[in-house]
């Protein structure tokens, strides 16, 4: 890092004040991330929250973000311009004894959700257990739930999302709580409306995802649209807007660099590509009045239309599970890559905001939690021992499918599944 260590190494820096409700007493929460896209879900969370006093850590990891990723990650948040200590696993029982939070956050991938949470758990005064995802979480994973087995909530961000992950946890033999909030990012306290929406977008920002689409003829596909888009209106600015610079780790592992693709559709002189950017740092940045975003599915996609920024989620592709962006089949604001280079983006209809993402601001997370604080101090919380054993369990395939080789996996797997 190059801010300063604080004196206690195991500090996020000083406690911030919380924000105080009358006859609401602070709830202690001690947060854990492994990816810039969990810190920013984690700072954006506590930053909202009234009545809280949170700690954050990162822990090390293959994915641990940059010092640029970290500053971009907590942009906007209690945490801008605070250090973000830098653990490893073997601190973890003695942060969590340092600190006695009323509430672990596990804001990490499953893996180290399931280490975090075991820690936490062999403490006879043990925390409430709380976790969630950094974006949209559909379709719900059994796998995702088996790796948060010990937790005693869970956080979701839509009203299909609480359906879906209530199923998922039943289906996964996980019993916690499926709470209701809305994505910490989203400003907007009312159903967001489009600005500017018949024109030309001024910048037209591409939002890409590691996951998909999959294939090098598709990302190929989006960025020859993103061209010609800046061929056909040379005064409008085009940018893929990305969340690391070539080298930097992300939650999720990315094949088909689009970076390497704009530089291949630059040596083949492809109309429009010498005009296409790279951006890099907050979001927020780049939706700006008189600005467009187009992606296939990503959570940017709900800051931009928090925002009113007129949005566009790609159908050439299609909607499914797969593709993670099902959800917006029906939303209205589906497009074509042909759209994306006329610069026609539209936006969803109200009562898919409402459905979607968009639901009241009810103070009810907060309740939740305050809840669950209580249970945690008086000693109410479940000893499940039998879920810690069926925990290091999974932790221990886990562990092993990184140094058994594949072979050797899908072998054992055969074999299992004969029983």
């Amino acid at each position: 890092m190059t801010i300063p260590e604080p004196a206690d190494p195991y500090s996020s820096g000083p406690v911030l004040p919380p924000r105080r409700s009358q006859g609401s007493e602070p709830i202690r929460i001690l947060s854990v991330s492994d990816s810039e896209s969990y810190l920013k879900w984690a700072t954006q969370l506590l930053s909202t929250l009234p009545d809280v006093e949170g700690r954050v850590f990162l822990i090390d990891s293959p994915i641990l973000p940059t010092d640029e990723q970290i500053a971009s990650a907590v942009a906007g948040t209690d945490w801008q311009h605070r250090e973000i200590p830098v653990i490893s696993r073997t601190d973890l029982a003695q942060i969590i004894a340092d600190h006695s939070p009323d509430i672990v956050l596990g804001a990490a991938t499953g893996p180290i959700v399931a280490q975090v949470f075991l820690t936490a758990h062999t403490r006879a005064d043990r925390p409430a257990l709380v976790s969630g995802l950094p974006g949209m979480g559909l379709p719900a994973s059994r796998k995702g739930m088996n790796y948060r087995r010990l937790m005693d909530a869970f956080i979701a961000h839509s009203t299909a999302e609480v359906g879906a992950y209530t199923e998922a946890s039943t289906a996964a033999q996980v019993p916690c709580e499926v709470l209701l909030a809305r994505l910490p990012m989203l400003r907007s306290t009312s159903v967001p409306q489009v600005r500017d929406s018949a024109r030309i977008p001024q910048s037209l920002i591409f939002a890409p995802q590691a996951k998909v689409p999959q294939s090098a003829e598709d990302r190929t596909a989006i960025v020859a649209a993103l061209a010609d888009f800046a061929h056909r209106h040379p005064e409008s600015r085009t940018v893929i807007k990305l969340r690391s610079r070539p080298g930097e780790f992300e939650t999720h592992h990315e094949q088909h660099s689009y970076v390497e693709i704009l530089d291949e559709l630059r040596e083949q002189g492809r109309p429009g590509a010498d005009r296409v950017e790279f951006g890099f740092g907050p979001l927020d940045e780049f939706l700006v009045p008189g600005a467009g975003l187009v992606t296939v599915s990503s959570t940017a996609a709900l800051e931009s239309i928090d925002r009113g920024i007129p949005t566009l989620l790609i159908s050439d592709f299609g909607f499914s599970a797969e593709l993670l962006n099902e959800v917006f089949a029906d939303s209205d604001a589906t497009g074509t890559l042909a759209e994306v280079a006329a610069g026609s983006i539209g936006f969803p209809s109200p009562e898919w905001l409402v459905r979607n993402y968009f639901h009241p601001v009810t103070g009810a997370l907060r309740r939740h939690l305050g809840l669950l604080a209580l249970r945690a101090r008086t000693g109410q919380l479940p000893n499940r021992r039998s879920a810690v054993l069926r925990q290091k369990r999974v932790l221990i395939r886990a562990e092993l499918r990184t140094v058994t080789p594949a072979p050797l996996v899908r072998t054992y797997r055969r074999l299992r599944y004969q029983r």
